[in-house]
């Protein structure tokens, strides 16, 4: 009896990935974020291999993520991150994970299924989705299983998902080192709570992720949105131009001043004649 049950489980998750639970499937594999307590929550001590997982923005999630990519490729395998919102910076960015930035949704969708299919990345995450990314969850839950990767969509809840999961960070979880003066001087570590469920579980756990601080330069590329110090600058620009106007107000005051002086000069011998010719004439 057990074999035809395990035959038929079998042709469940081969015919419809996301419909067996993950606690019931039949090969645990799954690809681990390198968080102990988030690792001991998740079922099968991971994200779920060759299914999608529904990750909802919010603090942390990044980082998360971006820890389990480094533990992709600390165990020798592949991992890819998909910037499609544009919101990575190249100083921010550590040496390790595939960066790819297609220019919308769609052709972050496109990069996904292909790197899915190849079979090549244990674990491919997909940030900056919408309404497009909810709709291909079922395409995409595809591929995954077909090329046994780890899918993470950042965005908005897909569809189908054999995981969801979201983070944010606690009230009063921010930890600060203090100055000689006793106030918050710089950021050292956050706390974060993580919750997730899936078919028939769902647990949450919190830990706390380190900050580290560094100073991202401008980007010189023209698809990635900087806002940094916008009000500064509007107010530098006001103040140089206010400096222009008045300089260019200067310069022609004293350019029309010059040309009332060049006119003025030649017309006052030319009176002065005309005022003493009668005179001359009376004493000829």
């Amino acid at each position: 009896m057990a074999s035809p049950l395990a035959a038929l489980r079998q042709a469940i998750e081969q015919r419809f990935p996301d419909a067996l639970p993950l606690h019931h499937a039949m090969v645990p594999s799954s690809v681990p974020t390198g968080i102990g307590a988030v690792d001991a929550l998740l079922p099968g001590s991971g994200l779920p291999r060759g299914r999608l997982t529904s990750w909802a923005p919010g603090g942390g999630s990044s980082a998360v993520l971006r820890s389990a990519c480094s533990a992709v490729i600390a165990r020798g395998e592949r991992a890819a991150w998909i910037d499609g919102a544009h919101t990575v910076t190249a100083d921010g960015w550590t040496r390790g994970p595939l960066l790819l930035r297609p220019h919308g949704e769609v052709e972050a969708l496109a990069c996904a299924e292909e790197l899915l299919q190849s079979g090549g990345f244990g674990l491919v995450v997909v940030t900056g989705l919408g309404r497009h990314g909810a709709r291909c969850s079922v395409r995409l839950s595809r591929a995954a299983k077909a090329g046994g990767s780890g899918l993470v969509l950042v965005g908005e809840a897909a569809e189908v998902a054999a995981l969801r999961v979201g983070c944010r960070i606690e009230e009063g979880g921010l930890c600060w080192r203090r100055d000689p003066f006793g106030g918050p001087a710089e950021l050292v570590s956050v706390r974060v709570r993580l919750e997730a469920r899936s078919l028939g579980w769902s647990g949450a756990t919190s830990f706390d992720l380190p900050v580290w601080t560094h100073a991202p330069r401008s980007s010189v590329d023209d698809l990635l949105v900087d806002r940094r110090g916008v009000a500064d600058r509007r107010t530098a620009w006001r103040r140089a131009y206010a400096r222009r106007m008045a300089e260019l107000a200067v310069r022609r005051r004293a350019a029309m001043d010059k040309n009332i002086t060049a006119r003025s000069a030649p017309d006052e011998p030319v009176l002065i004649d005309e005022c003493d010719e009668p005179r001359r004439m009376r004493e000829a």
